[in-house]
Order: structure tokens, then sequence, then C-alpha cells
């Protein structure tokens, strides 16, 4: 099954269990593809840290065109969270390395001592992972991997200090088993959510 269809899949699961509709196009002022002062807040040193170890360009990063990101989904009512599925490209180094800057007190809707521990185990393939693709603000091979741990980032930290609640996260490597939105599928996504919904 292609990673957009099992996304799609794992996120009518969760949207069925809560019963709330995933919204898949959300934008917020806050969540744009460079980290500010003004956005970050309180959580701005942190993540000003993350970006100068994965060896960010500070200065192609403020000069790159402004644009909103986007989560996998967003669930509004009384969750008000972003949902993100992630597939094995996340568990890289760099996203191992974030971890280290992360605020002692920040809430997580999923484990950080599970994400760690597979980061550990599948670093070495998600590095390999389309290790020649580079970006603005990461112009070297292995660019995108850091970018992408980098925002991943945005995702964990801005939450909580515009009013959302944590995002929750699933990892696809603990659904593998999962094709199709049955009885067995639901009832292990259901066990998911009750270990990690606050």
């Amino acid at each position: 099954m292609a990673t957009k269809d099992r996304q799609k899949l794992i996120t009518n699961i969760v949207s069925t269990i809560l019963g709330e509709p995933a919204q898949t196009d959300m934008t917020f002022d806050w969540f744009i593809n460079k980290h500010t002062k003004e956005h970050f807040g309180k959580h701005y040193a942190a993540m000003d840290k993350i970006f100068k170890a994965l060896n960010g360009d500070i200065n192609a990063n403020q000069s790159k065109q402004t644009k909103h990101l986007e989560c996998d989904a967003f669930f509004g009512g009384k969750y008000n969270f972003f949902f993100e599925f992630d597939e094995i490209q996340h568990f890289s180094s760099s996203r191992l390395k974030t971890f280290n800057y992360f605020p002692a007190d920040l809430m997580t809707n999923y484990s950080l001592t599970d994400w760690k521990a597979l980061c550990v185990r599948n670093k070495d393939k998600a590095d390999r992972y389309r290790h020649s693709k580079v970006t603005v603000d990461f112009n070297f091979s292995g660019g995108r991997t850091a970018q992408r741990a980098y925002l991943d980032c945005f995702r964990d930290l801005l939450p909580e200090i515009n009013g959302l609640n944590p995002t929750l996260r699933i990892s696809d490597l603990e659904v593998l088993d999962i094709y199709t939105s049955n009885t067995d599928s639901i009832k292990k996504i259901e066990r998911i959510l009750k270990q990690r919904i606050k």
C-alpha cells in the first residue's frame, strides 16, 4: 500500500474512533516554514539550538519565501490537536539529535522514549532515504532529512504555546499490520489512543 494511502487509512480510523472529522487542509498564522521569536515564544531558544545542531543556514532560512505549513491532519472539538503519521524517514539521526534540546516540561501525545528508540533502530535506513536531496536552508547531502527533523519539531513545540493540545503521533512502524479498517485494526488503534491522549 502506498505511503499516502496508509496515512489516509490510519487517519480515517483515528477519526472514526474519536468521532471527529480529520481536517487535512488546516493552516495557522503561526505555522510557517521558519522559526521566529514571535511564534515560538518561550521555546525559541530551544528551537534555535535545534536549528544550529542540524547545521542549518540561518540567513538562508530567514530570507527564504515564507510559506504556511500543514499537519497531516487536525482534529478539532475537544481534541484540538495536530495528528502526525510518522513513516520510517522521520526516524533519522537528525530527529534523534533534536530530542536533546526539547524542554523538560514539554507535553506530548506520544512517548519521547519510544520515538528515540525508533530513531536508534531505524536511523541508518532513514538517513539513506533521499540522502542527496537538499533544501535552501540545509544545503548539504542529507539536508532534506535535517529539514524534516527541524519541521517535525515545529509540530511538537508550537501547539502548546498557541492554544492547542499536544500533537498526537502514530508511527507507521507500529501499525504495519493494518491494511484495512476492520474490527482488529480499530481495536489496535483504540489501544494506542488510550495510551497517548492526555
